[in-house]
This record gives C-alpha cells, sequence and structure tokens, in this order.
C-alpha cells in the first residue's frame, strides 16, 4: 500500500453563489411609527380643509334655486335679505315707540289719584260724621278736620275704622284736638294713613 497518496480537504472550485438568495433585513419600528403619525397627519389636513371649505360654502354661497320657488343661501346671503325685509327704519321707530310705552307706564305707576280714597272713605263714613277740610302728604297720609253730632258718633267712626273692611286699605288712624262749637257739634282732626295702592291711578 502506497503510504505517501496525499488527500486535500480544500475544493479546487469555489462555491457557487448564484443559488442563494439575499437575506432581508426586518424594518425597524421607527420606520413604521414615522409612517403611521405621517397617515394620520395627512388625514387629520384633509379634515381640516374639507371642513373649511364646507364651512365657507356654508357662509359664502351665493342664493340657488332648489325648486318649487324655494331658494338656497348661504348666511350672508340670508342675513342680508332678511335685514333688508325687516326694514331697519321701522324698526328704530319701534324701538322709540317702545321707550316712550315704557316711560308712561312708570309715570302712570307713580301718578296719584285721590278718587279711590274718597270712594272709600265715603263708603266707611258714619251717617253723622262730616269732614270739612283735608290735607294730603306724600306720605300716603291725610290729616282731616270734621264734625260729629255727638262723641258716640266719633266711637262709632273708630270702631268701623278698626273693623275688617276698613283694615283692608287704612295702615292707621288717630282721632284728636276735640272740641265743641257754637251747636254743640264736636270738631276733631283725624289724622288718616291708607295703603299706596289705594291712591295708586293705574289700579283707578
Amino acid at each position: 500500500m502506497d503510504s505517501k497518496i496525499s488527500t486535500s480537504f480544500i475544493p479546487k472550485d469555489s462555491l457557487s453563489t448564484t443559488g442563494l438568495r439575499p437575506r432581508r433585513e426586518p424594518l425597524g419600528i421607527i420606520v413604521i411609527i414615522s409612517i403611521l403619525v405621517l397617515a394620520a397627519a395627512l388625514v387629520y389636513f384633509a379634515g381640516i380643509y374639507a371642513y373649511r371649505y364646507i364651512v365657507d360654502q356654508e357662509l359664502n354661497s351665493p342664493c340657488a334655486d332648489i325648486g318649487g320657488g324655494n331658494k338656497k343661501c348661504g348666511l350672508k346671503e340670508s342675513l342680508k335679505i332678511q335685514t333688508q325685509d325687516l326694514q331697519l327704519t321701522k324698526l328704530e321707530d319701534f324701538k322709540r315707540l317702545d321707550a316712550k310705552l315704557n316711560d308712561g307706564a312708570t309715570v302712570l305707576s307713580l301718578h296719584v289719584s285721590l278718587k279711590p280714597f274718597f270712594d272709600f272713605l265715603g263708603q266707611l263714613t258714619g251717617q253723622n260724621i262730616q269732614y270739612t277740610k283735608f290735607e294730603f302728604s306724600k306720605t300716603n297720609s291725610f290729616t282731616i278736620e270734621g264734625l260729629a253730632k255727638s262723641y258716640d258718633d266719633i266711637a262709632f267712626q273708630q270702631k268701623v275704622f278698626a273693623g275688617e273692611q276698613a283694615q283692608k286699605y287704612i295702615k292707621s288712624f288717630a282721632f284728636s284736638d276735640f272740641d265743641l262749637d257754637a251747636k254743640g257739634n264736636v270738631k276733631f282732626k283725624l289724622l288718616l294713613t291708607v295703603d299706596p295702592t289705594l291712591l295708586s291711578f293705574a289700579s283707578e
């Protein structure tokens, strides 16, 4: 056996690379996030543009016939048409009239009428009582001078003023300064305070 046989493990030909596929590197997470952010930004700006376009059409679109004698107008055109229909001159006249009516109502509510008071007092006054003088003050009070046939008539009148019917409007009363005249009648003074609603011209 020949012991000089040489063996070699080195191939004589180089390996062929034609059958190998290139290795694919996986996409990085940063690249994926960037793509998503870009897509979201594009959608957001597209939405803003569409919304702006819709709002602009709502505001500035001219009037267009939509059939049946009806028209569709933008907000500016609609406001212009309605303003013309209102006739601003008449609107100002109505405002001035309303202000005058309010002023008149205020003056009327402050105006004093004595007729309801005299009607009410006449219903409460006894047959033998006679009033000869009236003085009115702004505190809704009356200073009254009068005559009575007797002291009993004055006492009866006090009971009437203290009664339920009189207390509806009479807040307070006081008889004073009693004296007799030449005919024997009793002279007196009466301080009478009434509810302001009794003197209101508006409630007459």
